[in-house]
């Protein structure tokens, strides 16, 4: 039985206005990077589970409230295990004008917090 990799349990995807999606992977596997965002046409951000059993966040914008997508970023956290670093835990986030979403790769939990808030484990 194969592991899915820590960075792959999740992927994003937007929805821009006009009911345009730009996922994170393409029907054929390629991926696409997360700088082909307009952040400014974002209505809809996501993080979604590439694992069936882990939940899905959905972000839902409203500009005309000043609530815009700004980016989304990951960001690996590794760990000396004797033999050399290993990635123990995968972080991907969202960032609005109001706050960011934070999910964790290895149990799909979610931590909101305001904009400007750095999360360092």
């Amino acid at each position: 039985m194969s592991v899915t990799p820590l960075s792959d349990r999740f992927g994003w995807e937007v929805e821009i206005v006009g009911h345009r999606t730009v996922s994170q992977y393409n029907e054929d596997g390629t991926e696409n990077p997360s700088s082909m965002i307009e952040p400014a046409k974002v209505v809809r951000a996501s993080i979604l589970p590439r694992i069936l059993v882990m939940p899905r966040h959905d972000l839902l914008l409203d500009p005309e409230k000043e609530n815009r997508f700004i980016r989304r970023f990951g960001r690996g956290i590794l760990k000396d295990r004797g033999q050399g670093q290993e990635l123990v835990e995968y972080i991907h986030c969202l960032v609005t004008t109001h706050y960011r979403v934070y999910v964790l790769s290895t149990s799909g939990q979610s931590l909101v917090t305001g904009p400007d808030y750095e999360l360092y484990l």
